[in-house]
């Protein structure tokens, strides 16, 4: 039931791309597919983030939004979280948080 739920939202979230791209004159551009798995990848990236973030943390896994709590931490503090990450991991600064890119979306 759950990974149907997932598989919906997932073709719905690439209907949606294909849609901003047609409106902006990309639509079945090469450049279409590139821009839905950039955006697919920066999805994950900052998905893994957070989840390694808060394995490393716990008081972020129990926040409402671990990305406006992060955002509270020194910037040493934040450094201390990032050294303690996998050399895999990504590590993404405060202000490549998706909630930080679609709040300053338009400036």
């Amino acid at each position: 039931m759950v990974t149907q739920d997932f598989t919906t939202q997932t073709k719905e979230l690439i209907d949606n791309l294909k849609g901003v791209c047609t409106s902006y004159g990309l639509g079945n551009d090469g450049n279409e597919f590139k821009i839905i798995t950039q955006v697919f990848l920066y999805k994950f990236m900052n998905d893994k983030f957070g989840y390694e973030v808060k394995q490393i943390e716990p008081k972020l896994k129990n926040a409402e939004s671990w990305e406006q709590e992060i955002s509270k931490y020194t910037d040493s503090e934040y450094e201390m979280i990032l050294m303690q990450m996998n050399a895999e991991s990504a590590k993404l600064k405060r202000e490549h948080f998706l909630s930080n890119l679609h709040n300053n979306q338009n400036k």
